[in-house]
């Protein structure tokens, strides 16, 4: 657990001068907007008034904490940047940690594995990846590859003689395991975020994420252990990701299959927390209708995309990716002299290595289940909105969930192929989880 501790706050720590580099608040127009809605109603006297109407930008969204905590911020440290960005900062903070300790329980792995999911979204939410993403991803694979032989080879492991001396089945699994070693690095390493920090409306998505997160915690560990403190806390935590921002109501739906699936284990205990986290959201649906105008305002309506095939896409395409090649094949057709360029070669072979994605999806669906619920449901509502980065704060936990899996499976394969007794390993370490998903 050290380790992975260790490693989150050096990430964070590593992006902390940007706090103190932030420009000058009112450089941004919503920013400067907000700042002058929370002078004209008193600052922190006038505070109850979020919790009865619009939120600061009075675009017609019902956001009191989002209202309160900038607020807050605006109270104890003025127009000063580095506060509001200081908060920014701990919030991408309290994310990460909230992913490592749900990542056991919602996916059945090693405490480890949240501690390493924790690192890799540190390192997107901050934009580390980004000194990373000029390296090749096959270099990353071979990285892994070379590195798993070699621990293989000094940690005592059987391994089997005969592997380079006949070409069987084994192969194949090799095969797929590069694939999902690929997309899952590939994949992993284009998420960068560069200014999650800095800009201060992005508070609303930070704010809705990190709530969003221990709620899933508590109602977890309510549902485990049937402890009306947990489930008390996750309501209350859930409560207060709804009043931050609109996009957690879709963890609803997500908690109630989560229940739903494990009715088995959890007993009356799933009904209860499904039953919390749908009540929570329809009680800030009552709110909003109560105190927000339902009429789109001109702010919404320019934020909605004017077709469908543009968010479906742009959806599919985040989910699956080899989806958004429909657009290319369907372009260049079958034309013979497109095959003498270097960029359809890289695509057909991205598309063959997505088998590995496929198998490994099928062969730990009782994991990968968990982790594309959360991003698919997540993601749904804001794909049909013109795209901005703080949308994708909270589905990129659901992705990079999905893309650790997908490295975890391929390691777990190469590692099975190595030994006498592969098959009988691979399908030992490939059985669903408990919750029967």
């Amino acid at each position: 657990m050290w380790w992975g501790v260790s490693a989150v706050l050096l990430i964070h720590l590593w992006a902390l001068p940007r706090v103190f580099n932030a420009p000058p608040l009112r450089l941004d127009s919503d920013t400067a907007a907000m700042l002058d809605a929370i002078q004209a109603s008193g600052g922190l006297a006038g505070v109850g008034r979020w919790f009865r109407g619009d939120w600061l930008l009075e675009n017609g969204f019902y956001r009191p904490i989002s209202s309160a905590s900038l607020t807050l911020d605006y109270a104890l440290y003025g127009e000063a940047a580095w506060g509001f960005c200081f908060t920014n900062w701990l919030l991408l903070l309290t994310i990460a940690l909230g992913v490592a300790v749900l990542t056991p329980r919602l996916l059945n792995v090693a405490p480890a594995w949240g501690w390493g999911v924790a690192v890799v979204l540190s390192a997107q939410y901050t934009g580390l990846t980004r000194l990373l993403t000029p390296y090749s991803t096959w270099g990353w694979v071979l990285i892994v590859l070379v590195g798993i032989s070699l621990w293989a080879w000094r940690s005592g492991v059987r391994l089997d003689p005969d592997l380079w001396e006949q070409f069987d089945t084994r192969w194949l699994w090799i095969a797929l395991a590069v694939g999902a070693l690929f997309w899952g690095f590939d994949r992993l390493l284009d998420a960068d975020y560069v200014r999650l920090i800095e800009w201060v409306p992005s508070r609303t998505a930070l704010l809705g994420a990190a709530f969003g997160v221990w709620a899933a915690v508590c109602f977890l560990r309510a549902g485990e252990e049937g402890s009306w403190r947990w489930l008390g806390l996750g309501g209350l935590l859930y409560l207060l990701a709804l009043g931050s921002y609109e996009q957690p109501i879709m963890l609803a739906p997500f908690i109630t299959a989560t229940a739903i699936a494990r009715r088995t284990l959890w007993k009356e205990n799933a009904f209860t927390v499904a039953g919390t986290a749908l009540a929570c959201a329809l009680l800030i649906v009552m709110l909003r209708l109560s105190f927000v105008t339902t009429e789109p305002t001109r702010y919404q309506q320019q934020q909605l995309r004017s077709s469908l095939s543009g968010p479906m896409l742009t959806y599919f395409s985040d989910l699956f990716p080899p989806v958004s090649q429909w657009g290319y094949w369907r372009t260049v057709g079958l034309e013979p002299t497109v095959w003498l360029l270097k960029d359809p070669w890289d695509r057909l072979v991205g598309l063959l290595l997505y088998a590995g994605v496929l198998v490994a999806f099928y062969r730990w669906r009782g994991r990968f289940g968990y982790a594309l619920g959360w991003h698919a449901l997540t993601l749904l509502p804001m794909a049909f909105l013109h795209p901005f980065e703080h949308y994708w704060v909270l589905p990129q936990v659901g992705k990079t969930l999905t893309d650790c899996l997908l490295i975890g499976w391929g390691i777990h394969a190469f590692v099975a192929c190595l030994q006498a007794e592969w098959g009988k390993i691979l399908h030992d370490g490939t059985r669903a989880d408990p919750a029967g998903v």
